[in-house]
């Protein structure tokens, strides 16, 4: 899940700054995290752990497309994109994984930092990025770091409640004199990860939340939102499956698209996705409750401002 830019697990993954990064074009943009997912334990697994192996690692393979389905802005240009494909990703190093994972779980909430784990997994020698957010329980300090581009709803319609939420910042992911540094160090110390900590860029390119239901609700939470902010970002890229579903929706004024696809640990995921062009943002609204229909979905993106 990527794209052109990049992300830290799943795009998140994303990023708009790919351009610096190299990596390939339909893992980098959905990763935006994707990569830094802290959420819900089941998403952090399903998208984190993917996208920080997609990212690190390059844990994707090469795909022949079934069909494209888009998202275009007023000019006509498609700035999301979802491939379906005939080719699975592959499952990367678990091993590589954890070493990141505890890596990153070496931060503190608001820290960043720049991994580099040397091998024959990373023959680009690519440096990853990643950021551990200050994680909010109620609405008000995450509206506060927000601000007016985006309204955070305390309950989504159909009933479920706010659990908690976060921002996510991006990094200069090009940093030729940092990284040479990490590569030195890894080669004289016969380091296996280097890791520096970085502070991100002050502007945030994403905010995501949790919301859980009264009944017959997920442990975590039911419903994922993640909020893109499309400023200096090209487009967004993922990878739907031979066997998954995706449909042009209509949500509010936009045009969107649903996705139903199968991931690498066989549970069904479920999204809606809306781009805005007047307010330059991505609203995707996922499933993490089996039972949520693709018309529970809609309903909630509806309603969202």
């Amino acid at each position: 899940m990527t794209r052109s830019q990049q992300p830290d697990d799943w795009k998140q993954q994303l990023l708009a700054a790919a351009d610096d990064f190299d990596v390939k074009d339909q893992v980098l943009q959905k990763i935006k995290e994707r990569k830094n997912i802290s959420e819900g334990k089941q998403m952090k697994k399903r998208l984190g752990l993917l996208v920080a192996a997609i990212l690190v690692f390059g844990g994707t393979s090469a795909y022949a497309a079934i069909k494209v389905y888009e998202l275009k802005n007023e000019k006509g240009e498609a700035v999301v994109k979802v491939q379906q494909t005939t080719t699975p990703q592959e499952k990367s190093n678990a091993e590589s994984i954890k070493t990141f994972e505890d890596a990153r779980n070496s931060l503190k909430p608001g820290e960043g930092a720049a991994i580099y784990m040397p091998g024959p997994d990373n023959p680009k020698k690519r440096v990853s990025f990643t950021y551990v957010p200050v994680e909010h329980l109620t609405t008000e300090p995450l509206q506060k770091e927000v601000g007016s581009f985006y309204e955070v709803p305390a309950e989504l319609a159909g009933g479920y409640k706010f659990v908690k939420g976060h921002v996510n910042y991006p990094f200069a992911y090009s940093q030729p004199e940092l990284f040479e540094e990490m590569y030195k160090e890894a080669e004289n110390e016969k380091k296996q990860i280097v890791v520096r900590k970085v502070s991100p860029k002050p502007n945030f390119d994403r905010v995501y939340t949790l919301y859980k239901g009264s009944e017959g609700a997920e442990p975590d939470g039911d419903v994922y939102i993640a909020i893109t902010n499309f400023e200096g970002m090209k487009w967004m890229e993922e990878e739907a499956g031979e066997d998954g579903i995706v449909e042009k929706v209509k949500v509010q004024k936009y045009e969107g698209m649903y996705v139903a696809q199968k991931l690498l640990d066989g549970k069904e995921q479920k999204k809606v996705q809306v781009y805005q062009e007047d307010k330059n943002r991505l609203i995707e609204v996922v499933a993490l409750n089996p039972a949520l229909t693709k018309k529970d979905l809609l309903m909630i993106t509806e309603n969202l401002k």
